[in-house]
């Protein structure tokens, strides 16, 4: 059993994207369910061994988990926020002493400079809204997921600009904890040194993204 947030163009939910295809590749013929939730209650029922596996985590998000010695890509976050700050973004050390959000489970506070102010929330809306009335300084947040959020609540944002790249950190499979995960684990790391070695995992990036850019490798 699999549980993944939808992520437009990596994991969407009619079972296309990046990750579903590489799963197609690493685990060719096996059976799968998925469920679709928030990530960051993604990674607690991986955790307590409900699933067998999450896409897009890494060891540090777990105290216990089995996840792939390769990355299948390098996570990068893009930020809206206001075109002043915008104006005169370098880079993440620009957020030192600036108030930045973004969503339950996805832990940039490491990637961010220790003077960020940062906090975590369930509602990507309401993070916009908090941003456009100057509650807070910056949202992270992936550019399709923006858009999306930002398509569905109408009205006039258009003072919101939003900046790519901004923090980044690789990301892989991680299995279950357990003699399952164990066996997932091992036959996923095979397939991933075959695919890195062949070419094949940047085509399927290609392929599915349209885009190598976050090829780790």
């Amino acid at each position: 059993m699999i549980a993944t947030q939808e992520w437009s163009n990596y994991a969407n939910k009619d079972g296309s994207g990046y990750y579903f295809s590489l799963l197609e590749r690493a685990f060719p013929g096996y059976q799968y369910s998925v469920t679709f939730m928030p990530y960051a209650r993604s990674l607690a029922m991986l955790e307590q061994q409900q699933v067998d596996l999450v896409f897009g985590a890494s060891e540090d998000d777990f105290d216990d988990a089995r996840c792939g010695v390769s990355l299948v890509e390098v996570d990068r976050s893009d930020m809206l926020t206001s075109q002043r700050l915008a104006s005169g973004f370098r880079s993440s050390l620009d957020l030192n002493g600036k108030y930045v959000v973004s969503r339950i489970g996805y832990d940039w506070r490491d990637q961010l400079p220790a003077g960020t102010r940062y906090k975590e929330y369930a509602s990507l809306a309401q993070m916009i809204k908090l941003l456009s009335v100057g509650r807070v300084d910056a949202v992270l947040e992936y550019r399709d997921e923006i858009e999306q959020a930002l398509l569905k609540l109408g009205g006039d944002y258009q003072q919101l600009v939003i900046v790519d790249n901004v923090v980044e950190y690789g990301s892989t499979f991680c299995f279950a904890a357990n003699k399952r995960g164990e066996y997932l684990q091992k036959q996923f790391d095979r397939v991933m040194l075959q695919m890195i070695e062949s070419g094949e995992l940047r085509a399927l990036m290609l392929q599915t993204l349209g885009s190598d850019e976050d090829y780790p490798y």
